[in-house]
């Protein structure tokens, strides 16, 4: 019973920890037509995001004002890359699965490619790899989390056809609580797959 008090103490005292700068919210796009021919979906790491699955931030104002070496959890490092490599898997394939349901049409042969690239994210329950890391950190740890999407719609020949970007974060300490690992990431990119597919589709 005091382990869980002490974990569950310890996840409220990340949970609010404010960043250095305030997260954006929201969605938005400078793409103006809808598709009308198959698309390929990929999905990429921000080099960010990438570097953060074996490390720390490289910016100490990205680590939540805490300074431990292994703190991955309360400073959003250390992810592990098969954590990222299934958010990646659950982008593509809710992307698919919404734009096949809104008459979009994907194909992993198509010229034209929606490139989209998660640019960050944040656990609510610490990952194994950050566990490892940092042995005194329980599942039972918990804090607000969500992520944050970039996308480009390239044409055929190469042109850039516009943008999109969606961030959304779990603002309610309550609420994160009841989510997995990546719960409020998943939400987020469930989120920005509605809107996207919303966005590209002739049926808006």
């Amino acid at each position: 019973m005091r382990s869980f008090l002490t974990s569950t103490l310890l996840a409220l005292s990340f949970a609010l920890a404010t960043p250095a700068t305030a997260k954006k919210f929201g969605f938005d796009t400078t793409i103006t037509s809808p598709l009308t021919s198959a698309v390929k979906v990929e999905v990429v790491l921000s080099e960010d995001l990438a570097y953060r699955a074996n490390n720390l931030p490289k910016k100490l104002k990205d680590r939540n004002g805490t300074r431990g070496l292994s703190a991955g959890f309360a400073t959003n490092g250390f992810f592990g890359e098969r954590d990222l490599e299934l958010l990646q898997e659950r982008l593509k394939s809710d992307l698919e699965k919404t734009f096949s349901k809104k008459g979009i049409e994907t194909s992993d042969t198509s010229l034209t490619i929606f490139r989209v690239t998660l640019d960050d994210v944040t656990p609510n329950r610490p990952t194994f790899t950050q566990r490892t890391k940092q042995p005194g950190l329980s599942y039972n740890s918990f804090a607000k989390g969500g992520a944050e999407i970039k996308a480009e719609l390239i044409a055929p020949d190469g042109r850039s056809l516009g943008n999109m970007s969606y961030a959304w974060y779990e603002r309610d300490i309550r609420f994160a609580g009841l989510q997995g690992t990546w719960g409020d990431a998943y939400d987020a990119i469930q989120r920005f797959s509605r809107r996207a597919a919303k966005s590209l589709s002739t049926s808006r």
